[in-house]
C-alpha cells in the first residue's frame, strides 16, 4: 500500500527538477509570474503561493504577478483574500531576470501580455494543461501534469517535494485552487486526495475554502445563460448522446457549462467579440470524452490554427479565441469532432 510520500514519489515533481528550479529562483533578482488572459481562480492563486515559495527561496526577490486580465470571479476572490491589489492586470512588465508561466504555456494565451514577454529571458513553466505546440523559446524547465486537477495542485506538490509547509494563508489558497478547478473535488484522483489532507493539515480549512467559492450568479450570467438556452440547437449522435450549440454576448463559458448541466453531452457556444472576433467553449461530459477519446482541448488548439487564433484546454472543457465570427469557427468545430467521433450527427428540429 502507498504512503503519501511514496506516491509524492511516484507522481508528483521529480526531484532534479526541483533542484534545478531552485538554483534559477536562487539567481533571480527580478522575477515576474504571468497567466493567461481572464486567468481563473487556480491561475491567481497559483501565482501566489509560488510567489511565497520563492520569496522564502530568495528573500532579495522582487516579484511581480501579472495577467492581461482577470475573470470576474477570480477579481472577486482576491479582493476578499486581499490580494488584489500585488495582483497587475497589465499589458507591460517591468525588467526581470526569470518569468514563470503559471497556468498556461502557449504564449499566444497570453493574450496582449505575449508582446511584453522578453523571449531571451529564462522561462519556467508550471501548468496542469496539454502541452502546446507553440512553446515559448528559451524555457529552462517544465513543471507540467496534465493528471493534475488544478494547477495549484502542482505548486503543492512543489512545497512537498521541497519539504516546505506552506503558511496556514498558502495552504487556503492552494486549497481553494484545488477546489475550484475540481469543481469541489468532483475530479481527481488518491493524489489530490493526499493534496487535500496535506493542505488542512497545514491549517487550511475545507468547509471555509468551499465557501469561499460560492458566489451566486449576477444577473447579467442568469441572462447569459437562459438564451443559450433560448436559442440553443440540438443533435444527436446514435440515440445515447445529445449535442448542444448556441450563442451570448457574453458569459459564453457559464453557458456552456450550463447546457451540460441541463443534459447535453456536449456543448459549445459562442460570443461575437465586436471587431475583435470571437470566442467559443465547450464543455462535455467525463463519460462522453472518456467513450470517444475525445480531447476539447486538443480541438481548440487545432481550431485555433486554423483561424489564426488561439485555443487550448482539458479533455472536458476548452475555449478557442479567433479573428474569425462566432457562426464560422462553431461550424469548424462540429466539423472537426465529427471528424475524431467518426459519426454523423443528426440535427433534432
Amino acid at each position: 500500500m502507498n504512503t503519501p510520500s511514496s506516491c509524492l514519489k511516484a507522481f508528483g515533481v521529480e526531484e532534479l527538477k526541483v533542484v534545478e528550479l531552485l538554483t534559477h529562483v536562487r539567481k533571480a533578482r527580478d522575477v515576474v509570474l504571468v497567466s493567461h488572459q481572464n486567468s481563473d481562480i487556480d491561475a491567481v492563486l497559483s501565482c501566489h503561493a509560488l510567489s511565497h515559495l520563492i520569496r522564502e527561496v530568495n528573500p532579495e526577490a522582487h516579484i511581480t504577478i501579472a495577467s492581461i486580465k482577470l475573470s470576474l470571479p477570480a477579481k472577486r476572490l482576491l479582493e476578499d483574500l486581499g490580494l488584489i491589489d500585488s495582483t497587475e492586470e497589465t499589458a507591460t512588465l517591468p525588467r526581470y531576470d526569470l518569468c514563470f508561466f503559471i497556468d498556461v504555456n502557449n504564449p499566444a494565451h497570453l493574450g496582449e501580455l505575449e508582446k511584453a514577454v522578453d523571449y531571451h529571458k529564462p522561462i519556467i513553466i508550471v501548468d496542469h494543461h496539454r502541452p502546446s505546440a507553440k512553446r515559448p523559446q528559451n524555457v529552462v524547465l517544465t513543471i507540467m501534469d496534465q493528471e493534475a486537477v488544478a494547477t495549484a495542485e502542482i505548486v503543492c506538490d512543489i512545497y512537498r517535494a521541497i519539504d516546505l509547509k506552506p503558511p496556514k494563508e498558502v495552504a487556503f489558497w492552494l486549497l481553494i485552487g484545488i477546489l475550484s478547478d475540481s469543481r469541489r473535488l468532483y475530479v481527481g484522483g488518491l493524489k489530490t486526495l493526499l493534496n487535500v489532507a496535506f493542505l488542512v493539515e497545514c491549517g487550511a480549512s475545507l468547509e471555509e475554502a468551499s465557501r469561499m467559492l460560492y458566489m451566486p450568479l449576477s444577473y447579467s450570467e442568469k441572462i447569459a445563460r437562459l438564451k443559450s438556452a433560448q436559442r440553443l440547437k440540438l443533435f444527436t449522435l446514435g440515440d445515447q448522446w445529445v449535442l448542444a450549440t448556441s450563442h451570448v454576448g457574453s458569459y459564453e463559458a457559464s453557458a456552456a457549462r450550463a447546457l451540460v448541466d441541463l443534459g447535453a453531452d456536449l456543448a459549445a457556444v459562442y460570443n461575437d467579440l465586436d471587431s475583435r472576433g470571437s470566442r467559443l467553449c465547450a464543455r462535455a461530459s467525463e463519460g462522453f470524452t472518456k467513450s470517444f477519446g475525445l480531447h476539447l482541448g486538443e480541438v481548440m488548439e487545432q481550431l485555433g490554427l486554423e483561424f489564426s487564433g488561439s485555443g487550448g484546454g482539458h479533455a472536458t472543457a476548452a475555449c478557442v479565441t479567433t479573428p474569425v465570427r462566432g457562426d464560422v469557427v462553431l461550424e469548424g468545430f462540429l466539423r472537426v469532432v465529427k471528424d475524431k467521433l467518426k459519426q454523423p450527427f443528426k440535427e433534432i428540429t
